[in-house]
């Protein structure tokens, strides 16, 4: 998309948490309540979502297109001679984000994977959902990202060799999200603090086929053996079994020692060839804790019955053992009926219940446990908070308060983590980031945290919007936290509290004017509204007086046209059908959003795109089943519109983007493996040409064409940013100072001053100044557009 439109950020202190500090339109639906209970229907539709619009045919065995897109990003970069600075993209953050004025402090992104130095805990390695590998060495007061020339940066396990601790394995996928997260590539190892890293994953009959990776056990003596757990890869709308992976020559070749979806790995530190795995997924018979007695090469199942009370089925479960007795092990258990604590006391050979209610909810997301080093009685549990108990778990006791702004650590709760050092230390990773405590033993009330965001870039955008006057100002929508604003302090503050942010759009005749989306409810959009720049604490919600109940997308599309100052400006939002309102109406319940046809068809509308041109707005729809539809006339009081899908594929659209000088050529992006994953047409629609040699075969998120040079196509996909300079024919990487295998999910250029804005799902934001990129074709820089029809010149 393009932004060329003023925009004045109105600066506004964060003074309350949202909605005490926001005016809330009488007749406007109520803001979000309280989310203690967690969002477990938004969860699984986000899944859903990330499942559907990628077509659910995903193949991410260790040698496909992506791992070998990121490997090929990886050799170019290596080959080629590093850009001058001023052509290298360039990080906006957040790094963290502040929220508001709650007590937890600023927040990151999503954090699944810590691992502690064994003799110093001012040593850290943080892994991120899809934000790569970072390292403290004061006790997270500052991070460095350290993995990002790998290819990927979807992280699952980090182990470090407590004999060697400059030896650091990273398992890359995000196993707990399995098929409705992006999968990794296999298993890495670092020998020097993460200096520099190297694959580790055989080849051939020996490869290793994980492509989310839970767990990297070592062996106490023998430095060359490891077992590698996790769950396998997605291929014809379904999941691989994984399973356990057993390798003697430190990851040259792998042997698949069992089959099925394998989680934690726990070694008896007394007896090496004891090792239990905890496998399942979904509630199964066949799942539960398994037991090796001879290090990892066979593997038996413990028998329900020597389980009290036995369980039917099991689905996913973690866990840990006590450092202290290591025979006391704890399984924290979907089971039939709940979610369980399950406690042994001879090392896993059998289990008695202590919990039968361990889970606030959302266990098939957030689930992590972890015992005290010297007491084994006392353990964590992270669910949607994490709780203490002092009695085995037979009662928990919450540690923070539910949803709101006392709330000292962000929720949804990924790693609970004690220090084998200070006893009455333990970390807590979530959707938020990371948070520390030293007075673990503490009653909650006197309980202190400590933030240890400062420095961590790893927010999961869905969406950015950009300030047309300077490009280092923009807002963006992220998975959990909420919509956030880069003010002009540099600073990245939420700009209103509504769990997941998506689209941000900015009025171009009024830019004071922003519009916000989050989760849909009950068939309407949620849409919040700011006339005062996005600033924090400056939004209503917006009536819906006029919408057609209707299947809004997870990422509701926006839309907003641009005739001029002189112009009412209009805003477009779609479910299967598009409506429309006057941009300035803003929170009010008058005048009501107007439907402007029946029913499109070809599934729920993805993308809006408006192309404005000598006083026309035309409005083109792309749509989950693959259609494109256009208006010519989305202002007129009798809106049609026309099927130009022609000869496209039934592949969900995930951006449209018409070229600003001649509107009548349209880009098609598509977010299918498999099959072209870019389109053009020169007419208008109905006929297209697949284009884009040179992108590798992912799916394909966001295009955008260059106001000031057409020729000039940039294409963004699960592992980097590509550019063509012949109107999509071809593509060649553009990833100099990206970070290697991020998924890049959408592109805004800024035409004055000339930049490409990126906003990523794991790295947040980055800019590239377009003005010294000497790619341009024939020499020219600019063209005046000003008179031209939808027709072209």
């Amino acid at each position: 998309m393009i932004r060329s439109a003023a925009f004045a950020f109105l600066l506004v202190p964060a003074l309350a948490a949202f909605p005490d500090a926001v005016a809330v339109a009488a007749e406007a639906p109520a803001p979000p309540g309280d989310k203690s209970a967690g969002e477990e229907a938004q969860i699984r539709e986000r899944q859903r979502w990330f499942s559907e619009r990628r077509q659910s045919d995903l193949v991410s065995r260790p040698g496909s297109s992506r791992a070998a897109a990121a490997r090929a990003l990886v050799e170019a970069s290596a080959s080629r001679s590093r850009a001058p600075d001023d052509l290298v993209w360039q990080a906006l953050g957040p790094s963290p984000m502040t929220m508001l004025d709650w007590v937890m402090g600023p927040v990151a992104g999503r954090v699944d994977a810590l691992a502690v130095h064994p003799t110093s805990d001012d040593t850290l390695y943080l892994g991120a959902a899809a934000g790569g590998v970072w390292k403290s060495v004061n006790g997270g007061a500052f991070w460095e990202s350290i993995f990002d020339q790998v290819g990927t940066e979807t992280i699952g396990a980090i182990t470090i060799d407590p004999a060697d601790p400059e030896r650091i394995w990273v398992g890359t996928g995000e196993h707990a999200e399995g098929c409705s997260g992006y999968f990794g590539m296999g298993l890495f190892l670092s020998t020097d603090g993460g200096a520099s890293w190297s694959e580790r994953n055989g080849s051939g009959d020996g490869a290793l086929e994980l492509s989310y990776v839970a767990t990297v056990l070592l062996h106490p003596t023998d430095a060359e053996r490891l077992l590698l757990s996790g769950h396998g890869y997605c291929e014809g709308g379904g999941q691989s079994a994984g399973g356990i992976f057993r390798s003697t020559d430190g990851g040259g070749s792998w042997t698949r020692v069992f089959t099925g979806d394998v989680g934690d790995l726990a070694r008896d530190p007394s007896n090496p060839a004891i090792v239990l795995a905890a496998v399942g997924r979904n509630l199964s018979s066949a799942n539960g804790v398994y037991r090796s007695t001879n290090g990892g090469d066979s593997w038996t199942q413990v028998p329900y019955a020597s389980y009290s009370p036995a369980p039917t089925a099991i689905g996913r479960l973690r866990l840990a053992r006590s450092a202290s007795s290591p025979q006391a092990v704890y399984a924290l258990a979907n089971v039939s009926g709940g979610t369980s604590i399950y406690k042994s006391t001879d090392g896993g050979t059998s289990w008695t219940r202590t919990n039968a209610a361990a889970c606030e909810g959302q266990c098939s997301y957030n689930l992590t446990l972890d015992v005290h080093p010297t007491d084994p009685l006392t353990i964590l549990v992270g669910t949607i908070r994490f709780a203490r108990s002092t009695n085995s778990g037979a009662t928990l006791q919450y540690l923070t308060s539910g949803w709101g702004g006392a709330q000292k650590v962000h929720q949804d709760t990924h790693i609970v983590r004690y220090s084998l050092l200070t006893p009455n230390r333990f970390w807590v990773g979530s959707d938020g980031g990371l948070w520390r405590t030293d007075n673990g033993e503490q009653t909650p009330a006197a309980m202190t945290f400590a933030n240890l965001n400062a420095g961590l870039n790893i927010t999961q955008f869905y969406d950015v919007a950009v300030h047309p006057d300077d490009s280092t100002l923009l807002l963006g929508g992220a998975q959990d936290n909420s919509s956030s604003g880069r003010f002009l302090d540099e600073v990245w503050d939420v700009t209103a509290v509504t769990g997941d942010g998506f689209m941000n759009l900015i009025d171009p005749s009024d830019p004071q004017q922003v519009y916000q989306t989050s989760y849909p409810s009950g068939g309407l959009p949620n849409l919040i509204y700011s006339a005062s720049g996005g600033a924090p604490g400056t939004f209503c919600w917006v009536n819906t007086n006029g919408i057609l109940a209707g299947p809004f997308p997870w990422v509701t599309p926006l839309a907003i046209h641009d005739l001029g100052a002189a112009t009412t400006t209009k805003t477009y939002v779609a479910s299967d059908r598009v409506f429309r309102r006057d941009a300035a109406t803003g929170c009010a319940a008058t005048p009501a959003w107007a439907p402007l046809a029946a029913v499109l068809g070809g599934g729920s509308v993805t993308v809006l795109e408006p192309v404005t041109a000598a006083g026309t707005v035309r409005l083109l729809a792309g749509t989950s089943g693959g259609l494109v539809h256009r208006t010519d006339d989305a202002e007129g009081g009798l809106v049609t519109f026309a099927n130009v899908t022609g000869n496209l594929p039934a592949a969900y659209i995930t951006d449209v983007e018409a070229d600003p000088t001649f509107p009548n050529r349209i880009y098609v992006t598509h977010g299918s493996f498999g099959g072209a994953r870019l389109h053009r047409s020169d007419v208008g629609g109905t006929s297209w040409s697949a284009v884009g040699a040179g992108l590798p075969d992912l799916p394909t998120n966001a295009v955008a064409v260059d106001p000031r040079g057409p020729d000039r196509i940039f294409v963004a996909n699960d592992v980097g940013v590509y550019v063509s300079v012949n109107f999509g024919a071809t593509f060649t990487p553009l990833t100099d100072g990206l970070p290697l295998g991020v998924p890049v999910v959408d592109l805004e250029i800024d035409d004055e001053p000339h930049t490409l804005v990126a906003g990523t799902y794991g790295r947040g934001a980055w800019r590239l100044p377009l003005d010294d990129l000497r790619i341009f074709a024939d020499g020219f820089e600019s063209i005046d557009t000003s008179a031209w029809s939808l027709t072209g010149p």
